[in-house]
């Protein structure tokens, strides 16, 4: 790893672009309990805040949902030190190799996540039970991380990678608590961020179509997965002009990573809804192998993000997957537009 990767743990220069957006994404799944979590702040000096987004799934369709902003300043580079949102503190201890993440504060206890998929003002009285949230996990990176985007330069490009890891640590939810050990994928972005632009210039796909409860249409699919510590991959599929979700990623086995091909993912969604319920990834590993990979969801958080004429739905999916035999745990995120009735 050279120096120029470490860099990128740091915040870029913005490049003066309106639309950019820094952002540090965690996740990770106990294989015992089940308790699992995604986190994902990010820095939008274009609209002067920086924003987190952090849920703990617990049992069937149960999760502790938080939500926070603070006001940033222009020149990011002040917060490469100071990466809190709301009440969500993490911090880097060793570039690419350890990270603490922290939650102190209030959370949405609620006991279905699909009432997220509502509008405020039409969920039923006593939707959720407001409770404090004590978290504290530590995020062991055990691979390389997975560059997908970077311009060395530090010129402002756009940029990405993913790694995996181990997480471990407790979380306490009101009188409930709970000792986590599982892995998961870490991942960080920097660049302009539309989220309701299907592709970048140059992609296949055009502008996504709407997604509709009797037609689920999503137009980026984002997954990750881990089987125990020596295998890890995940990768992003989008919408394209034949109707296919198609895309690739990498994988990470046995201390090698390699890239993944000729992904194609298909879903089987929950009755009359956005929701999916079941997940298939086929593709091929660099150098020719094919893998086919199944996935049974045990919890989705719908996370709305409003756009003009309507709103993207980011719906977060809690994953058990089985790849020939083999048990992993992941994320399988479904971006879907959807047009304001």
């Amino acid at each position: 790893m050279t120096s120029s990767d470490i860099n990128h743990e740091n915040m870029h220069p913005t490049a003066d672009e309106p639309a950019w957006s820094e952002s540090y994404y965690f996740n990770f799944i106990d294989p015992v309990s089940k308790v699992g979590m995604f986190t994902r702040m990010g820095f939008r000096p274009g609209d002067g805040w920086a924003d987190a987004l952090h849920v703990i799934y617990l049992e069937d369709r149960r999760v502790a949902f938080t939500y926070g902003r603070r006001d940033i300043e222009n020149d990011l580079t002040i917060y490469d030190n100071d990466l809190k949102a709301g009440n969500l503190t993490i911090k880097c201890i060793e570039p690419h190799g350890k990270w603490q993440i922290e939650y102190i504060g209030p959370a949405q206890d609620i006991p279905d996540a699909s009432i997220l998929l509502e509008r405020s003002k039409e969920r039923p009285e006593g939707w959720f039970e407001a409770e404090h949230l004590d978290m504290k996990l530590v995020f062991d990176c055990i691979t390389e991380p997975h560059f997908t985007h970077s311009d060395d330069s530090s010129s402002g490009a756009y940029g990405h990678f993913e790694q995996s890891g181990r997480v471990t640590g407790s979380i306490r939810l009101g009188d409930q608590s709970w000792q986590v050990d599982g892995y998961g994928v870490r991942d960080k972005s920097w660049g302009p961020r539309d989220w309701g632009a299907g592709q970048r210039d140059g992609d296949e796909a055009s502008t996504p179509s709407f997604s509709t409860p009797d037609n689920p249409n999503p137009f980026v699919n984002w997954f990750s997965m881990n089987f125990g510590p020596d295998a890890a991959m995940g990768g992003a599929a989008s919408r394209n002009s034949s109707g296919e979700i198609r895309g690739g990623g990498w994988i990470q086995r046995d201390g090698r990573s390699m890239r993944l091909n000729d992904v194609v993912i298909t879903t089987e969604y929950k009755s009359n809804s956005i929701l999916h319920e079941r997940v298939r990834l086929t593709g091929k590993i660099e150098g020719g192998e094919e893998i086919e990979i199944t996935g049974q969801v045990l919890n989705v958080c719908p996370t709305k993000v409003p756009m003009p004429g309507g709103a993207t739905f980011i719906n977060e999916g809690l994953v058990e997957f089985d790849w020939d035999g083999r048990t992993g745990f992941g994320i399988a995120e479904h971006w879907h537009a959807v047009q304001k009735s």
